[in-house]
């Protein structure tokens, strides 16, 4: 993976990063994005953000069930530690 700065000079926060796909996920990529009428970088972001959310997800889950007091998790519990860490969002 390689990762330069981008030449513009917008301040966007985004830095430029080369990744690489056998032809058939680009073709498949480029599909989508025409039919969502989205870039194929902005769905590689979204797919990026889904993935460490889920990640995070996952700790928290790991940290209720982690609780020596319950040994479970109901899934209103972890619905409701969900909405706390996500509600600034």
């Amino acid at each position: 993976m390689t990762i330069t700065k981008a030449k513009t000079k917008k301040k966007t926060g985004l830095k430029r990063t080369t990744i690489f796909l056998t032809e058939e996920h680009r073709e498949a990529l480029r599909r989508l994005a025409f039919e969502r009428r989205t870039s194929m970088a902005n769905l590689i972001r979204e797919a990026v953000l889904e993935i460490i959310e889920l990640e995070e997800d996952e700790k928290i889950a790991m940290e209720i069930a982690g609780n020596p007091q319950k040994g479970y998790v109901t899934l209103e519990e972890l619905d409701h530690r969900w909405e706390e860490k996500h509600k600034n969002e």
